[in-house]
């Protein structure tokens, strides 16, 4: 059973305090009465609706309760290893080893696995501007499209 919620001036209802004091200084303990609950400003506010917490929140405004939607959080990614990086493209791209060794021995490519080898941490961030430029250094070479790029970020693992 949901405690009653009174609101205080138009604020946020609360439930009452212990003592209440009334416009002439006196004090009084509860039982209240409604005429002493309306000389101190308590207004009983109607009971909170439901509503689904996972995405939406119950605010008091204008003295009512409202439902209003929760603000889309932003995706957190895992992330990945360059093994656990290449093994996404290659699920994405359909290449096997004979693609990726030929890829590696691409001329055009040569730079950009060199950086790979040697500048790009262990730990790679979706985020990260080497994830866009090693990708777009592969569809420039035509081992991928612009589509698997968009699909390999999709389908980056989110935390």
């Amino acid at each position: 059973m949901s405690q009653d919620l009174y609101s205080l001036h138009g604020a946020t209802p609360q439930p009452l305090p212990q003592q209440l004091k009334l416009p002439n200084g006196r004090w009084r303990t509860p039982p209240f009465a409604d005429a002493d609950l309306a000389a101190a400003g308590y207004v009983k506010a109607p009971a909170k609706p439901s509503y689904r917490a996972q995405s939406e929140r119950v605010i008091w405004q204008d003295g009512a309760w409202r439902v209003e939607p929760l603000a889309a959080r932003a995706p957190r990614y895992k992330a990945l290893t360059k093994l656990e990086t290449m093994g996404l493209f290659r699920q994405i791209t359909g290449m096997d080893d004979a693609g990726e060794l030929a890829l590696r021995e691409d001329p055009a490519l040569k730079l950009l696995w060199m950086k790979w080898e040697t500048d790009v941490p262990q730990s790679i961030h979706r985020e990260h501007p080497v994830v866009g430029v090693f990708l777009d250094g592969l569809i420039a070479t035509g081992h991928a499209t612009p589509d698997q790029k968009n699909q390999m970020l999709a389908a980056w693992p989110q935390i």
